[in-house]
């Protein structure tokens, strides 16, 4: 078993179309763990893929700026609820993502692409890791567009994972003064001969805090290997898998949706945010005011 440390990374979308296939591939892989398969020419037909099998939820995460005299092309985006367009004189800057326009067969407004510009809003994209109890606070922000690592086809027990889960370290773990006493890193033969002693060596009762939090997850990861070792699926043996199991997750918003995400777990507008979601919201939120996004 794995330890990590929540962090985020904010992903630059590189310029012209191409820029915008790379992005979504990029966020689609995320999801089944598959990085390993991007090469100089896969993100187009990545996409060309998606499009053709009906999956576009996707597509979101590529963001599309577009500038055109304010008129009948422009007005669908005015409409189009996933669509922010600014009209400065006689000209309407739309900001949009692709699955807009495959979805409604506009993909022939791609002529009118254009690079960000300060008349266009900006949508940004940032990649989590952090734990699964956090990722389903920042999920309910239905605004942005998402990408999730799956424990349904993602298998733990596979080579590419380590044969071993990750979990993600929460803030109350971190600040016990016995967590420093602890591995950060545990083998499997050890791991089991672990969750054998903590078993074995007497009244449960004179666990601390951090006791019981490395053996429920030891344990989970016990019966996780155990399970798949017996045949099962990734999306069977997922059911014991703890909330702090690492997962990946990536958010594309626009900054105004963003803004919304930093009051409600950063900054704490309608009530305390929880202490493992402001641990990586905070610093996110303090990146955005440096790079000068808010």
């Amino acid at each position: 078993m794995k330890i990590l440390e929540p962090s985020f990374e904010i992903w630059q979308q590189e310029s012209g179309l191409l820029g915008i296939y790379k992005q979504i591939e990029k966020a689609g892989r995320v999801c089944y763990k598959s990085e390993q398969n991007v090469s100089e020419g896969s993100a187009k037909p990545f996409v060309e893929r998606m499009i053709a099998a009906d999956h576009t939820a996707m597509l979101e995460h590529g963001t599309v700026y577009m500038t055109v005299k304010e008129g009948e092309r422009s007005d669908y985006y005015v409409r189009n609820r996933f669509s922010h367009v600014n009209i400065i004189g006689h000209t309407a800057y739309i900001t949009t993502n692709l699955r807009v326009l495959a979805e409604n067969k506009r993909m022939a407004d791609l002529e009118l692409l254009t690079e960000l510009s300060e008349h266009h809003e900006r949508r940004v994209t940032v990649h989590f890791t952090t734990q699964v109890a956090v990722t389903r606070e920042f999920n309910r922000h239905r605004a942005n567009s998402m990408a999730e690592q799956s424990t349904r086809y993602c298998n733990y027990g596979k080579n590419k994972f380590g044969g071993e889960i990750t979990v993600n370290l929460p803030e109350w773990v971190k600040n016990e003064p016995d967590y420093s006493q602890i591995p950060q890193t545990t083998g499997t033969d050890q791991l089991k001969r672990l969750c054998r002693d903590m078993i074995t060596a007497g009244e449960t009762k004179t666990w601390n805090a951090v006791d019981n939090w490395l053996f429920a997850n030891l344990a989970c990861e016990l019966a996780y290997l155990n399970l798949i070792s017996l045949g099962k699926k990734p999306q069977e043996a997922r059911a014991v898998l703890p909330l702090d199991v690492n997962t990946e997750l990536v958010h594309t918003a626009f900054v105004s949706d963003w803004k919304h995400f930093f009051d409600l777990r950063a900054i704490g507008t309608t009530g305390a945010p929880h202490p493992d979601a402001k641990a990586i919201a905070q610093p996110l939120y303090e990146e955005f005011e440096r790079l000068g996004l808010l």
